[in-house]
């Protein structure tokens, strides 16, 4: 059947396949996926292969609770998106309203920048729920996938991890609304982040990360990402010390702010534990910023800053549920509170710009109290004396 352009894949219909449909279909048209379809018994060969160099086609379905690829019985790939790269970028492949179960990888996006996939359901796919992957051509030409848009994208139970961003695929600027990660990375021994996220200005905003085998989040590869308004439960089940968000020191300037934070396992946890040990791990990460979120149910601490040089945890911004220690510090420099250095011996430190303002522990002979950087040395806003 072809109705104007839309292409419809079912049983008895005039497309059985996916590849089928796709091969006949022409720039602008939809391969629809309806209810009726069934990859197994129609034979569809896998990986699924939409290469938007040779025609721009959407991949939709009617709803993704009805329209599923079911790929159940076979060890790949199930969707593979290759697109043309930086060299263009008004191609923007387009997949929408699916539910994707089995395979290797649900969806790996290749070479595709500024694409958009929404609407989808990624269940029990024996490795990664989608993975954003490097792409070489031939002649050795490195095709980049940024700029990419995901919304309301569901991975739940994945093998690997459900949102998988790859460095080499120079990710900058992906975007992620609404979208959930839930209970992946945690099958037989394996210990692995619901989202990693690489590349610049990477975002992940609302939705919820929940019951991961590793971190919920492993940020990491590129400055100025960030994670707002997002629920976080119970990660790290297969982790000997489990942590909502772990961010390393290539993760400058990295955002989080209006998260809910709890750290209880609402079913047995496969680590043996009743709470995670805590909920943000900053370790090395300088310039970090923390603020306005709410917590509860961490054992050692709510945050963790280790050898990582101004981090902002906004102290009074968040909300403490429970009697959970809000930051412990291992190695940091100027730990601060709404830009504020907080109280330390600040002979033992220098100012990070000239106007710096710290708070000065008392030690020595200066006196407790709020101290100014002129550029070289503390000045005590107590008595205005230089505090050595």
């Amino acid at each position: 059947m072809d109705l104007g352009g839309r292409l419809i894949v079912g049983k008895g219909l005039a497309y059985e396949t996916i590849e089928a449909a796709w091969n006949d279909a022409q720039d602008g048209d939809k391969v629809y996926v309806h209810s009726s379809y069934d990859a197994q018994e129609a034979g569809e060969q896998f990986p699924i292969v939409l290469d938007n160099r040779e025609k721009e086609v959407t991949l939709t379905g009617g709803h993704p609770s009805g329209s599923v690829i079911d790929a159940g019985d076979t060890d790949t790939n199930v969707i593979e998106v290759i697109g043309r790269g930086q060299s263009d970028y008004r191609n923007n492949p387009l997949v929408q309203n699916l539910k994707i179960t089995g395979g290797n990888v649900g969806l790996r996006i290749r070479a595709a920048p500024y694409s958009m996939y929404q609407n989808l359901i990624l269940y029990q796919t024996g490795s990664h729920g989608v993975q954003l992957d490097g792409y070489t051509t031939d002649d050795g030409l490195e095709k980049r996938t940024f700029g990419v848009n995901l919304r309301y994208c569901v991975a739940w139970g994945c093998g690997g991890n459900g949102f998988r961003l790859e460095t080499d695929a120079v990710p900058n600027s992906t975007s992620f609304y609404g979208c959930h990660a839930m209970f992946n990375g945690r099958a037989g021994s394996a210990t692995l982040p619901g989202v990693q996220m690489r590349g610049y200005s990477t975002r992940w905003h609302g939705g919820s990360i929940r019951g991961n085998g590793g971190f919920g989040v492993d940020a990491r590869g590129g400055s100025a990402q960030s994670v707002y308004g997002t629920y976080f439960k119970g990660n790290g089940a297969t982790r000997q010390y489990p942590s909502d968000v772990y961010l390393s020191e290539t993760a400058v300037g990295h955002t989080i702010e209006a998260c809910y934070f709890d750290g209880t396992y609402s079913v047995d946890s496969p680590n043996g534990r009743s709470r995670e040990y805590r909920a943000i791990v900053v370790s090395g990460a300088p310039t970090v910023s923390i603020k306005n979120t709410t917590y509860r149910g961490y054992e050692d601490a709510f945050i963790l800053v280790r050898n990582a040089r101004d981090v902002d945890v906004h102290g009074p911004s968040h909300v403490g549920l429970d009697s959970t220690t809000f930051v412990s510090t291992s190695g940091s420099v100027r730990l601060r509170s709404n830009e504020v250095v907080q109280e330390s011996d600040l002979r033992e430190i220098s100012g990070g710009y000239r106007g710096d303002l710290g708070i000065h522990d008392g030690s020595g002979d200066a006196r407790w109290g709020l101290a100014i950087w002129n550029g070289r040395e503390w000045v005590s806003a107590m008595n205005s004396t230089v505090i050595q």
